[in-house]
C-alpha cells in the first residue's frame, strides 16, 4: 500500500498513514501477530490495517483463545495484506 496520509483501514474504517513505502520501518513491524492470525487478515484484506487494529488483535492474541476479535468474524470484506 502507498505511504498516503489517506489510507483508510479496510477493519474499522479510520484513516492512517502506511508506512510501507517510508524510509524508516512501517510501525507494524513491531506488531507480533501469529502466523494463524497473519493468514486470516491476508485472506480477508487487500490493504494494510491501523496500527490501532492491529494493537486491538496482538492484545486479543494475549489475552488467549476466549473469543475471536472483532474483525475476524463472518464473511471476508476484503482479501490480504502484505
Amino acid at each position: 500500500m502507498s505511504s498516503q496520509a489517506d489510507d483508510r483501514c479496510p477493519r474499522c474504517g479510520g484513516t492512517f498513514r502506511c508506512g510501507v513505502d517510508a524510509a524508516a520501518p512501517c510501525a507494524c513491524t513491531t506488531m507480533h501477530l501469529s502466523a494463524a492470525t497473519l493468514a486470516e487478515l491476508r485472506g480477508r484484506y487487500t490493504s494494510c490495517l491501523c496500527i490501532a487494529c492491529l494493537t486491538e488483535l496482538a492484545a486479543h492474541e494475549k489475552a488467549g483463545p476466549v473469543s475471536r476479535p472483532a474483525g475476524l468474524r463472518g464473511a471476508p470484506r476484503d482479501q490480504s495484506l502484505r
